[in-house]
């Protein structure tokens, strides 16, 4: 019951009270005028208790509600009082009081961006559908797509549509890369800088932000952007903001370098961040869903006060970036570097580092704890180089400034690549050893193979012409020893025969000298 019914039977037991005064004087009865006033009196002091009792708790507890009436963005249903229904026509059915329209980014013509098989356009799409799908799960609220196939609409229309059905507000979804491709990596939000437009943005863009670093991104932050004319950037946001309407851009992340890879390689993770899409505005709009089974009524939105000014994005280099080398292994190459860097308007977001003094500069780094002014970080540099270390500070606009240059002593050490060459070699020569040892043994197995085989040819050809002995081969051969008998003594004769004539010739050759020396004598 309103406070207002209280008031109005307060009222009422006030004119019951003077005309009960009224009958009895008229009537004089005098005797009966206590006890009613009596009676009147605790009626009255009864109802005043229960009239303030009811008011404080309705409009202590009730705030919320009544203020919800007044802004429909942040509540659910509150009926209009029967006499405004009566006179005029609500704007707005009753039972949609919040209004959200997602604007898959690009169409038609105009691809997007395009990178090996992936087509800005359809990524969006994809992702616009999934979060439409994910936030009509939650109660009171209708949501509207700018676009629902391919086709080309200019950044008027979308605003246009926009307005015609009295969004509340308006997100633009976005896939990014880089100039260079496999240079910048990450997710951010741009957001208008001007007014409301810039809390409210901010607001749910910290929702957002922290739920894709939640899925494994990288954050590049929190943005806005003026042009040339002293305006929003971007298109989309500036017709927004001419429209009276706040609009957010994602750019959920870098489809052409391989950190952000992972996060979009298809339709299913396409989807899966229009879903985380839709769950950031729930908690930003405080909504609740039956269907999904949670209820975001208490979600701790970040309040972020309307600039007086407008915000303009950092254009300024880091405020400072300084290197010293705090160690160098001469084994193995690797120099431990400590960076501090600051930049005091939008902080540190990546850095990169050369070993030749500038020439050339490895990929970017991720800066990592960004409330750290002061990291530690260790690189490789290749042998046989005098190494000249510098490193570069890159703020949350991309704009670096690069640190002192520190020279250090050559290492000459092995390389990685050339301990793997030595070790191929060694493998090879070793394979090629095993490979001639496998072989010769080979071959030897084939000759003794080749031996064996011939030997048992022979014998079988032995077995084969081998015959039994017969008479005659046993008389051939006996003869043939008989005659070998014969041959033996036959020489035994000729032998003694000559042994006796060699005695006689020196028996005669004696004689005759001695007769010879006694004719001399």
């Amino acid at each position: 019951m309103k406070p207002a019914c209280f008031f109005h039977k307060f009222w009422k037991n006030m004119e019951y009270m003077k005309k009960t005064f009224r009958q009895c004087l008229q009537t004089n009865n005098i005797t009966a005028l206590p006890h009613q006033t009596a009676v009147i009196i605790f009626c009255l002091c009864l109802s005043l208790f229960l009239s303030i009792w009811l008011s404080v708790c309705i409009y202590t507890d009730m705030m919320p509600i009544l203020e919800a009436a007044e802004n429909p963005v942040e509540t659910g249903n509150v009926p209009l009082p029967e006499d405004a229904a009566a006179g005029e026509e609500s704007e707005k059915p009753p039972a949609q009081k919040l209004v959200i329209v997602i604007d898959p980014g690009h169409g038609g013509d105009e691809e997007g961006g395009m990178y090996d098989s992936f087509m800005e356009k359809e990524m969006t799409l994809i992702t616009a559908k999934a979060m439409k799908e994910e936030l009509e799960k939650y109660e009171d609220v209708t949501v509207h797509l700018t676009r629902d196939d391919d086709r080309k609409i200019s950044l008027e229309e979308r605003v246009a549509f926009a307005k015609e059905v009295q969004a509340d507000f308006l997100f633009c979804l976005h896939y990014n890369l880089s100039k260079d491709h496999n240079t910048l990596f990450g997710a951010e939000c741009w957001v208008s800088a001007f007014g409301r437009h810039y809390s409210e943005g901010y607001a749910f863009a910290d929702i957002e932000i922290g739920a894709l670093e939640d899925l494994g991104l990288y954050s590049r932050g929190i943005k806005t952007r003026i042009g040339k004319k002293g305006t929003d950037y971007y298109g989309i946001i500036r017709h927004a903001v001419e429209q009276d309407l706040t609009c957010v851009l994602i750019e959920h992340c870098h489809m052409d370098h391989e950190n952000d890879r992972p996060f979009c390689e298809g339709k299913e993770q396409w989807e899966t961040f229009g879903r985380l899409d839709a769950e950031s505005a729930a908690k930003y709009f405080r909504l609740r869903s039956d269907v999904l089974g949670v209820d975001y009524s208490d979600y701790p939105v970040m309040e972020v006060p309307i600039p007086s000014g407008v915000m303009r994005p950092d254009t300024t280099e880091p405020d400072i970036c300084m290197i010293e080398v705090t160690d160098q292994e001469m084994e193995t190459g690797n120099v431990t570097v400590e960076l501090s860097a600051v930049d005091y308007d939008s902080g540190m977001l990546y850095y990169d580092y050369s070993y030749d003094g500038g020439n050339t500069y490895l990929p970017r780094l991720a800066w990592g704890d960004k409330t750290k002014d002061t990291i530690t970080f260790t690189m490789n540099v290749p042998p046989h180089i005098v190494p000249q270390i510098v490193v570069r500070g890159y703020n949350g606009y991309d704009l670096y400034t690069e640190s002192n240059l520190i020279s250090l002593p050559s290492m000459d050490y092995k390389t990685e690549e050339e301990i793997a060459a030595e070790l191929a070699e060694q493998e090879k020569i070793a394979a090629a050893a095993k490979a001639a040892a496998e072989e010769e043994a080979k071959q030897n197995a084939v000759a003794l193979e080749n031996q064996s085989a011939n030997y048992r040819e022979l014998t079988k050809k032995e077995k084969e012409t081998k015959k039994e002995p017969t008479i005659s081969y046993f008389l051939t051969v006996c003869l043939v020893c008989v005659l070998l008998v014969i041959s033996l003594a036959l020489s035994m004769v000729l032998i003694l025969k000559s042994k006796k004539r060699r005695k006689r010739r020196r028996r005669r050759r004696r004689q005759a000298q001695s007769q010879n020396g006694r004719h001399n004598r």
